[in-house]
């Protein structure tokens, strides 16, 4: 992900950016009675626009019943042209009748909107076993219907939050005018939220990205499912995964731009541009984590290849211990070491390198001493960089996650669900 670097030039972020700076994509949130409190807690997202719509959903068995409609809606239609996203009720473990009120939302939806009811996708996130209220959701999305040229993405970024503390979203735009003489500029937008249960393959994440572009679907497939791989599936906060993570891309061609590889140089800009949004949005949810102090980046170098240099990095990111040490301030390279030693990955223990904060704590088999001293102030950073290098390849990948905090046992102990 770090290549996003080089083309850089060709994309800036928008100030105060959210998905509606997407032309032609509408959002609108309401308050539709889910929540007990006055929170909006139903949102729409909206275009009027045919889209090729692509998606990537947990592997949690116990999906939830919006993941199982979703998956049967992408599999007949990929136009998909307004999401529906309810938040303090996750319409998880729900039996057949949880399946029942998925699909009358898609179909009083499409009614309202006057779609097709392939057209219409769902989301849900909050508490795990709960019948949704129905009447009151149909009722929120009437209003939301009459309402929705008139709401903006703010306003929908804070709706589909539960714990977390701070709304995600992001707006950037391609210079294209400037850099390929087109005469519309390519914006990509996204909200998301998630701050607890976030673990590959996702977390409780929801993410949903529009764009202006066109491109094939088995092309925009492929992009999301590598961004996806080298964002969202490469955080840990508690190495939990939940039921509902989605992540959902939407691009309606109003630039009229359509993006395929015999334009390489055009296609490799918007994926890089994309991964970038994708990439901007996972850290959005690994700073928000819950009870969080430290943002936690963990690179693991020359390695045999990049599957065996994440499954090292997300070792080190689920220890506990490593967790613990590491909200202490305290250097304890003994619990990397044991990490990354449980792994089933071959090397030799005296060929690994440990460095923390750039200071070389752990070489040939045994503590740097000498760098201990000066590296311990590093540890009252608030961003935290462990590197190691295996020396057994040339290949690397890359882990985000946070510390173990008093206020993350405090916040996940009264949760329910």
């Amino acid at each position: 992900m770090h290549k996003e670097k080089e083309y850089e030039k060709y994309f800036s972020k928008i100030e105060n950016g959210t998905i509606t700076d997407v032309p032609e994509f509408f959002v609108q949130a309401v308050h539709s009675g889910v929540r007990k409190s006055r929170k909006d807690d139903l949102s729409l997202i909206y275009t009027p626009l045919d889209t090729v719509t692509s998606a990537v959903f947990t592997t949690n068995k116990f999906a939830a019943a919006p993941v199982i409609i979703n998956k049967r809606q992408l599999s007949g239609s990929r136009n998909i042209k307004a999401i529906v996203i309810n938040t303090g009720i996750a319409n998880a473990c729900t039996g057949e009748q949880g399946i029942i009120n998925a699909e009358k939302i898609v179909e009083e939806t499409a009614g309202y909107l006057k779609l097709g009811k392939k057209n219409v996708a769902i989301a849900s996130t909050g508490l795990i076993g709960k019948q949704l209220p129905l009447e009151k959701i149909l009722g929120g999305i009437r209003e939301l219907s009459k309402t929705i040229s008139s709401g903006d993405g703010h306003r929908a970024a804070r709706s589909i939050l539960t714990i977390d503390k701070n709304p995600k979203e992001l707006a950037v735009k391609i210079n294209t005018e400037k850099f390929f003489n087109m005469e519309k500029d390519i914006i990509v937008g996204a909200i998301g939220k998630g701050s607890i249960m976030v673990a590959p393959n996702m977390g409780t994440i929801l993410c949903f990205i529009a764009t202006n572009v066109k491109i094939h679907q088995n092309l925009l497939d492929g992009l999301l499912h590598e961004g996806v791989d080298q964002s969202f599936n490469s955080i840990s906060i508690d190495g939990c995964q939940s039921t509902n993570d989605m992540v959902f891309i939407q691009n309606n061609g109003e630039s009229g731009i359509e993006i395929t590889k015999d334009n390489r140089e055009l296609y490799d800009v918007f994926r890089h541009t994309l991964f970038f949004v994708l990439e901007e949005m996972a850290k959005k949810v690994i700073l928000d984590g819950e009870g969080a102090s430290k943002f936690v980046e963990i690179e693991v170098r020359s390695s045999r290849d990049k599957a065996e240099a994440k499954k090292i990095g997300m070792k080190i990111a689920n220890s506990i211990l490593v967790k613990a040490s590491i909200f202490g301030e305290t250097i304890n390279w003994g619990r990397i070491a044991s990490a990354i030693g449980s792994t089933d990955v071959e090397f030799n223990i005296n060929d690994v390198e440990i460095f923390i904060n750039d200071f070389l704590i752990f070489k040939n088999g045994m503590e740097v001493s000498e760098n201990m001293e000066p590296a311990l102030p590093t540890m009252k950073n608030k961003h935290i960089n462990i590197k190691v290098i295996m020396h057994t390849g040339r290949q690397s990948s890359f882990v985000w996650t946070t510390d173990l905090t008093h206020d993350f046992v405090k916040a996940s102990s009264h949760y329910r669900s």
